[in-house]
């Protein structure tokens, strides 16, 4: 399978409340509605656990930088060529516009990074 990895940072001037609830509540719901079109078969957000100590210890244990992004998103297909194919269609097109547009209403893209990659599951 296919996976995108985007580590985002949040528009400046949003507060982290105001953009997890429109990537949870609003973003997500765009996701649900274009996953069959787009062909996604799984799509996860993952934030940062809001513990401080818990992570600075981490952080500590391996000499490691403070976390520089507001969320993870995942997203999987079954193929690059399947996904390829689906964004060629002029449907696809309108709702990768879509989620897009949607993006850059609270994530600073620029800041951003994301990559596709193949999973290797170990446990």
């Amino acid at each position: 399978m296919l996976k995108l990895t985007m580590c985002v940072k949040r528009q400046p001037g949003r507060s982290r409340a105001e953009f997890d609830e429109h990537w949870r509540n609003q973003h997500a719901a765009l996701i649900r509605k274009h996953a069959a079109l787009l062909g996604i078969r799984k799509y996860v957000q993952t934030t940062p656990l809001a513990n401080p100590t818990a992570q600075h210890a981490l952080q500590q244990s391996r000499g490691a930088e403070p976390v520089d992004f507001d969320g993870c998103a995942e997203l999987w297909w079954d193929d690059l060529e399947s996904h390829l194919a689906a964004r060629g269609s002029a449907q696809g097109r309108m709702a990768l516009q879509e989620l897009i547009e949607d993006e850059r209403r609270f994530v600073d893209l620029a800041k951003s990074q994301m990559w596709y990659g193949l999973e290797r599951e170990i446990v």
